[in-house]
């Protein structure tokens, strides 16, 4: 079963309303010690999120609004607006990048690298409202894993499961989540698979095996001719 978001969100968020001034989130981010807050309407839904990036501006470029280029494109706009903002509403980014409490700890990750972002605002998928955050270290504690339970799902939920293997027919090593297994399969073509397998196994660091196989059907995707 995979990890979802709920369990390893932090529930005690820190946010800003649109309406905060630019100083009180200055300190909002420096007290709390984190990059950047969600900004939530009244009825406590996320409308955006200020990031230190988005602050920086104002001391990077603080004369942007002065005289703007009317062929300006819309990322300089952007920029010149929250040069010039005064109040969470000006600053934020929006629409903000949300997940689900129950999204996947591994969905929260790709969403995370494909946004370039190190936080998401975790939100109710009904109302909208602010349930919590996960934040990158939050997604890596399911590296904190013991190497047993790791042992257990790849073995139960991998080679029994999935695969239909006898498990006692397998060696499975766990040693600071770099899993080693050992075994005969039918076809050489199962090596990869079962090892891509494991590989996503919450917890996993790296997989290996040193198994045999009876039939070599890869020999044909090399040589279709012969």
């Amino acid at each position: 079963m995979r990890t979802q978001v709920e369990a390893v969100m932090t529930t005690d968020v820190v946010a800003v309303s649109e309406e905060a001034p630019f100083k009180e989130i200055v300190r909002a981010l420096r007290s709390h010690g984190v990059d950047a807050v969600p900004v939530v309407r009244l009825d406590k839904s996320v409308c955006g999120v200020v990031s230190a990036t988005d602050l920086l501006l104002k001391e990077a470029d603080p004369g942007a609004a002065e005289d703007p280029h009317p062929l300006a494109g819309p990322r300089r706009r952007r920029e010149i607006r929250k040069s010039a903002g005064t109040a969470a509403r000006d600053l934020m980014t929006t629409p903000a990048i949300t997940i689900s409490p129950t999204a996947t700890v591994e969905e929260a990750a790709r969403l995370m690298r494909r946004e370039h972002v190190s936080r998401l605002p975790v939100t109710d998928p009904e109302t909208g409202c602010l349930a919590g955050i996960v934040s990158r270290s939050d997604v890596l504690r399911v590296y904190s894993r013991p190497d047993e339970q790791i042992r257990e799902d790849v073995v139960n939920d991998v080679i029994a499961g999935q695969f239909g293997l006898e498990p006692k027919l397998y060696s499975v090593n766990v040693e600071r989540g770099q899993v080693s297994v050992q075994g005969d399969v039918e076809r050489r073509s199962q090596i990869p698979q079962l090892l891509h397998a494991i590989r996503r196994v919450e917890g996993v660091v790296s997989a290996e095996g040193r198994l045999e196989w009876a039939v070599d059907d890869t020999y044909a995707q090399h040589y279709p001719t012969i």
